[in-house]
């Protein structure tokens, strides 16, 4: 009798084990299963879509409304970490670049919604604190990271496209249009030249003054790049620029700044 209860028993056991097992080869499957497809970010991306569908318009952000949904102010908090949790270190060029364009504008806009209300990016930082280009916000692969460490560390050495310029916002006036979908891997090189039209087509960015031409100050900042990109600063702006300018070498000028908040006028 005793041997019967024994060796019962020992089934009951032998059977915990293999579900336990089989429980586990799942688990460890799906993990492996989510490595494999981690540069795969349009799940994570559609989320933001949504948001930026909701609340930029014609290159605006409507904070007042989307912080008082905050439900979707919460969905971008969720977004940025989701993003986060990411490693794009071993990803294609164009995933790995759309992946650090995207987390610096989620990582920007979260930040107007953690302070909101406030007239310009500029004023999170005030007296004795630290800009907000040199806070670490966010972190990727055990690295905290920085606004500027994404863009000057990151971005423009590792990708070298002058570009992204246009692509990434600081939620100001006087940044390159914020663009109402995130960008992606398969469309990226489209969606850079498309945010290059944009910007290089309106008086904001590039205005006519008679044979002189007044530049945003992204083109003092970055110059260099814009010179390994495209051979001069001129030859770049003339690739995307339809509207009239002048021909040959034009002097310059470059304009003041708008760090007032990109928020939709009402």
């Amino acid at each position: 009798m005793n041997t019967c209860r024994n060796l019962t028993l020992v089934l009951a056991l032998s059977g915990l084990v293999l579900s336990a097992g089989a429980a586990y080869a799942t688990t460890a499957t799906a993990t492996a299963a989510v490595t494999v497809t981690a540069g795969e970010t349009t799940g994570l991306d559609a989320d933001f879509n949504r948001l930026l569908g909701n609340y930029v318009h014609n290159h605006l952000v409507d904070y007042e409304a989307w912080f008082a949904n905050q439900d979707d102010a919460k969905a971008m908090g969720r977004y940025v970490e989701q993003l986060s949790a990411l490693d794009p270190a071993d990803w294609p060029r164009d995933a790995a670049l759309a992946y650090w364009i995207n987390l610096y504008n989620a990582v920007t806009l979260r930040l107007i919604l953690d302070n909101y209300p406030l007239d310009s990016i500029k004023d999170i930082g005030g007296f004795m604190k630290k800009s907000p280009w040199k806070r670490e916000l966010v972190t990727v692969a055990g690295r905290k990271l920085t606004l500027n460490n994404i863009e000057n560390d990151i971005i423009r050495p590792d990708f070298g496209d002058a570009r992204i310029h246009f692509a990434l916002n600081c939620a100001s006036i006087g940044c390159p249009p914020l663009s109402d979908e995130t960008f992606a891997a398969e469309r990226l090189s489209e969606q850079l030249d498309a945010a290059c039209r944009v910007a290089l087509n309106r008086d904001q960015w590039v205005r006519v003054d008679g044979e002189k031409l007044k530049l945003t100050k992204i083109f003092d900042w970055y110059g260099d790049d814009f010179e390994k990109g495209g051979g001069s600063v001129l030859q770049f702006i003339r690739r995307y620029r339809t509207e009239a300018m002048p021909q040959g070498d034009v002097e310059i000028d470059f304009m003041s700044y708008d760090w007032s908040l990109n928020i939709v006028s009402k």
